[in-house]
């Protein structure tokens, strides 16, 4: 008797049988099928081939739950701060038509308008704060996408025009009292300026009210408040060479084994970028056609570490040059040496502070200092060989 299990693979089940053949005579000995719970978007990527994550569409609800949150926090403290000074806004403002409260907005700037109106205003521009961008120093020189460069190009049309976010929207609204104004995002810069441009001329009528401490409060810490990033200091890891295991404690109160000890060196460190920049030398190979590789001497390496060392990059053309390559000797060179061999980033960052002197080197200088450091055996505390450490001391003119 022969035993086939066979198995049908659906887009949402897998199913399977075992079947049992004597001859002419079969006989199904099991079957069953497993449902995989997909949702109908979920079977649609699943079939189109695309990986399927289901925390991302989590992590995006909890992510709007989040800004609707800060967003109700932020106008419950402006409410607060307006009821203090008496300028809440009655049921008659707040129910006050589109055009008619982008009109007030356009006034606020040139004209005097009522506390309470003001408070209107306030409360309608911390509905709306504007675009801004999480881009970091690392980042800025990175190429827009092309809904930033949009939002960026209403802007700039707002400062050519000499026009704030309420008075652009205002005019609009009278040509055209349909207009869609969910869809005409601006940078958050924009509506900074408005609320500046608004409470500049409102405290003139009312300087007792609107005092530059009230307004920086409602501007720093309420309207346009923007938390500070969380630290990631916890992500950074162990080093592998100087980290031990040790006992530790619990939340609740058991004992567990932990890895610590430093943290690896940042990719700014100038200790990180020397050794990154001496792994990277040591790891250069040229063949040629035969599969000979080039030796590169010691002196050839350092001139390399100190070309590497005061630029950005050095392009497969200059290492020919430092090796004394001529274009017909025929020796090559992998993808990574043709791109470029990256250079010293952290300092050459630093030199673009000082006008790219390359002409005084001594503006930075970083001296390696070689020291005998012992290792240490960590479970007997015996002392097995001293190993050679290079540290770098800094020293700025």
């Amino acid at each position: 008797m022969k035993k086939i299990l066979g198995l049908d693979l659906g887009v949402s089940s897998i199913g399977w049988a075992m079947v049992a053949e004597d001859g002419k005579n079969s006989q199904i000995l099991g079957m069953g099928s497993r449902i995989v719970p997909l949702s109908v978007d979920d079977k649609n990527e699943f079939s189109s081939g695309n990986a399927i994550s289901k925390n991302q569409k989590r992590t995006q609800k909890r992510t709007q739950r989040k800004g609707y949150d800060r967003y109700q926090l932020r106008r419950q403290n402006l409410i607060k701060a307006l009821e203090s000074k008496n300028m809440l806004p009655d049921k008659r403002l707040i129910e006050i038509g589109k055009t008619d409260l982008w009109g007030l907005r356009a006034k606020a700037v040139a004209d005097q308008i009522g506390l309470k109106e003001l408070g209107r205003v306030l409360l309608h521009i911390n509905q709306k704060r504007g675009y801004k961008s999480s881009r970091n120093e690392a980042t800025l020189e990175k190429k827009d996408t092309d809904y930033v460069a949009e939002v960026k190009n209403r802007h700039q049309l707002l400062i050519e025009k000499e026009l704030t976010v309420g008075e652009f929207f205002y005019t609009v609204l009278c040509n055209n009292p349909f207009y869609r104004i969910k869809d005409q995002v601006f940078p958050r810069e924009a509506y900074i300026e408005e609320f500046d441009a608004i409470c500049k001329n409102q405290e003139k009528f009312y300087p007792d009210v609107l005092t530059s401490d009230f307004i920086d409060r409602l501007k720093n810490e309420i309207i346009f408040y923007q938390r500070k990033l969380k630290s990631q200091k916890g992500l950074v890891s162990i080093c592998e060479f100087e980290g031990t295991y040790v006992k530790a404690k619990s939340e609740n109160g058991k004992e567990k084994i932990i890895f610590a000890g430093p943290r690896v060196a940042h990719r700014s460190s100038p200790l990180f970028q020397v050794c990154k920049i001496w792994e990277t030398i040591n790891s250069i190979t040229l063949k040629n056609k035969s599969g000979d590789e080039l030796y590169v001497t010691s002196e050839k390496k350092n001139e390399i570490f100190k070309y590497l060392d005061y630029h950005e990059k050095l392009s497969f053309a200059e290492l020919k040059k430092i090796l004394e390559i001529k274009k017909g000797d025929g020796w090559y060179g992998n993808k990574m040496l043709e791109k470029g061999i990256q250079g010293n980033l952290t300092k050459t960052a630093i030199k673009k502070c000082f006008n790219n002197d390359y002409d005084n080197p001594e503006l930075i200088r970083f001296d390696l200092i070689i020291c005998n450091i012992p290792i240490v055996d960590k479970s007997t505390g015996e002392i097995l060989q001293n190993e050679s450490l290079v540290a770098l001391m800094f020293h700025p003119v």
